[in-house]
């Protein structure tokens, strides 16, 4: 090695031991360090924290009107990738913001399970995803993505079905979000890397939500201390998952065929084990390069910017679900025949859980807002968030993100993945909530 590959080497190993510190090694009291700064900025702001997600809204009301009414170009380019669906939320949530905030004579905003806490649990997203999003650059720069990305090759085949490079999309999503996963994946799919069932297989079965959003689902559930759990627990069970999904029905009788029908044409090469960690190590070197200074402080803004957005759809689509579980019975009965079910796997409070195994299509924080605040069993919670997780397709984000992209998905065949991960994934859950609350 000469002295610019040491740099680089050392660059490389500490950016990836903090990024691993960060967000994979417990301290005290089981909570890994991302966690305890979220919660020292949650204290920080004790009774104001409710501010967070007003200001966020009001802020956003501004973008919002500045792009739409004044046409300002700054503004034009901030909303320029929000689907007119997404800018209908942005502004229904503005509004249910107003409302709750001058208290308006309405049973959903005076109803201290719905618009009395919804506000609140924005804010606290918002600080998870803007503290987590901002650090995990100690991960996507690190060139620790890349080091096992070309160290996972040669198991993506026999044990997936999958050309190398999905290595690379299934770690992304981990990374950055489900959306980014997708965007990778159409990429493939378009240059022929990946077939028709492959790009299908990767998108229903890779596309999960990024660590720092789990965090959000942990935070959500009062289950903080199980973060680097989740975390360990949902990249293993989702590469079972994968490994199962991609060999039975709906995937496997999809075409297994390019984007232009014709027949893939991939060479896989087997290289020496030493050969292959000098190449991971190398691409990990080159990876790090990318970390600098102006990398984070973008980095930052765009962890904020996304927070913004994320409770600007969050704030109206949870108003509405809370609304139809606390004000009508719809999810009640939608939840009955899952009860014997749960009840079947030993899952404490079945009944009370059992609406919230399905709702996670539409937003995947839903099911862990339906069984937070004490209402179940810590054993029951993470049951939940570790099925959310796991069932990978939800309407918000990846759902939509897969409809808008050219990989022929429909929303009938979504669903139908969805359930059927539904109820694979619901016994290997049960079995791991189990072993870790024995």
């Amino acid at each position: 090695m000469n002295v610019t590959e040491e740099k680089n080497m050392v660059k490389f190993l500490l950016l990836s031991l903090i990024g691993v510190l960060l967000f994979f090694i417990p301290i005290t009291g089981g909570k890994i360090p991302v966690v305890y700064g979220i919660d020292f900025l949650k204290r920080l702001a004790a009774e104001r924290v409710t501010y967070v997600a007003v200001i966020s809204e009001m802020l956003l009301a501004c973008s919002l009107a500045g792009a739409k009414i004044f046409q300002m170009n700054t503004m034009v380019d901030y909303h320029r990738r929000d689907p007119l669906v997404k800018q209908i939320f942005f502004a229904a949530g503005i509004v249910l913001t107003i409302m709750i905030c001058f208290d308006v004579n309405l049973s959903f905003v005076r109803n201290p399970a719905i618009g009395g806490s919804v506000i609140r649990m924005a804010s606290t997203i918002f600080i998870t995803i803007a503290l987590a999003g901002t650090l995990v650059i100690f991960i996507i720069k690190s060139g620790i993505v890349e080091f096992v990305s070309v160290l996972l090759e040669p198991v993506m085949l026999p044990l997936f079905k999958l050309p190398g490079e999905a290595a690379v999309n299934m770690i992304s999503s981990f990374v950055s979000s489900a959306s980014v996963g997708v965007y990778f994946t159409e990429q493939y799919y378009e240059n022929k890397t990946y077939t028709t069932r492959q790009a299908c297989a990767v998108v229903t079965n890779f596309s999960v939500i990024s660590v720092g959003y789990i965090g959000v689902l942990a935070s959500i559930g009062g289950i903080e201390d199980m973060y680097g759990v989740l975390l360990i627990s949902s990249f293993t069970l989702v590469l079972i998952m994968a490994a199962i999904m991609i060999r039975i029905p709906p995937l496997c009788l999809i075409e297994d065929t390019c984007i232009d029908r014709t027949r893939p044409e991939h060479v896989y090469q087997k290289i020496p084990f030493a050969e292959r960690v000098r190449l991971a190590a190398q691409a990990g070197m080159k990876r790090s390069e990318d970390f600098t200074w102006d990398a984070f402080r973008k980095n930052f803004l765009q962890a904020v910017m996304f927070a913004q957005k994320a409770i600007g759809v969050m704030i109206p689509l949870v108003i509405l679900v809370l609304t139809l579980v606390y004000e009508t019975p719809l999810f009640k009965w939608l939840g009955y025949p899952l009860v014997p079910l749960l009840q079947l796997l030993r899952i404490p409070d079945a009944a009370a859980a059992a609406p919230s195994v399905l709702v996670g299509i539409v937003e995947i924080s839903l099911p862990t807002i339906l069984v937070s605040g004490g209402k179940v069993a810590a054993e029951t919670v993470f049951f939940i968030v570790q099925l959310s997780i796991v069932q990978i397709i939800f309407f918000s984000e990846a759902g939509n993100a897969i409809l808008s992209s050219r990989i022929p998905l429909k929303a009938g065949k979504l669903i139908e993945i969805f359930l059927v991960r539904t109820v694979i994934a619901m016994p290997l859950v049960a079995a791991l909530t189990h072993f870790l609350y024995r």
